[in-house]
């Protein structure tokens, strides 16, 4: 999936308006087992709202300029 995932809660008849708010497309729902761990709280879906955000405003790195630091980094730790 291209971007954040909408989660819905249904109780089986009703639309959810959460719907309301997903581009047109084509979708696959898969339901979200409550033991596997994930929980989108509302600290959470803030912090990927800023990330966002900074995506948005530009405030990012260059992927190249990422790549660079990650090689830097191996390469300055001996291999085993």
């Amino acid at each position: 999936m291209g971007d954040a995932a909408t989660v819905i809660d249904w109780n089986g008849t009703d639309v959810p308006a959460e719907l309301a708010k997903v581009p047109p497309g084509r979708y696959r729902l898969v339901a979200v087992e409550a033991e596997d761990g994930f929980e989108l709280t509302p600290a959470l879906e803030a912090k990927i709202e800023r990330g966002i955000e900074d995506i948005r405003a530009g405030r990012t790195v260059p992927w190249e300029t990422v790549k660079a630091e990650i090689a830097a980094k191996i390469a300055a730790h001996p291999s085993r």
